[in-house]
């Protein structure tokens, strides 16, 4: 039944059958991760980024600026740099990130990071919220660092 309802739904793809992919094999693993556009990611306010951050220590910060952007305004104190505009995110991502643990994601205004967070998702992050705007999360008393790339 499984496998009747992953073929319905391969070939239910945009582009119709001409361009659907081969249906899997008998018997074969068939792991398929939704479509980044399809991920909810939790949007937090700078007040519930301090306290997400506090409450959980493990989390891992992650700014995805550009190298320039956050050469020139800093960084949340601890955020590993990792620009979702660049080519190889996604490998780069897998290589700095340990995607089981927390991760907050947040850019110059929150736009950015909830591409970055969608794309993580799909990687398979399953905890992690869009913190939003860097300015903002100074402003609301988040340790900062400059960041020399």
């Amino acid at each position: 039944m499984l496998y009747a309802l992953l073929c319905v739904s391969l070939f239910a793809a945009p582009g119709g059958a001409d361009h659907a992919p081969e249906p899997p094999r008998p018997g074969a693993t068939v792991t398929a991760a939704p479509p980044a556009d399809s991920v909810d990611v939790a949007r937090l306010s700078p007040e519930e980024a301090a306290a997400f951050l506090a409450e959980t220590p493990d989390a891992v910060v992650v700014d995805v600026r550009t190298p320039a952007e956050v050469a020139a305004s800093g960084r949340l104190a601890g955020a590993i740099v990792l620009d979702v505009t660049a080519p190889g995110f996604e490998t780069r991502a897998l290589n700095a990130l340990d995607l089981d643990r927390p991760l907050l994601v947040y850019c110059r205004s929150g736009t950015r990071a909830e591409r970055a967070a969608r794309r993580l998702a799909v990687l398979g992050a399953s905890r992690l919220a869009n913190a939003g705007g860097f300015d903002a999360l100074a402003a609301a008393g988040l340790a900062t660092e400059p960041y020399t790339p």
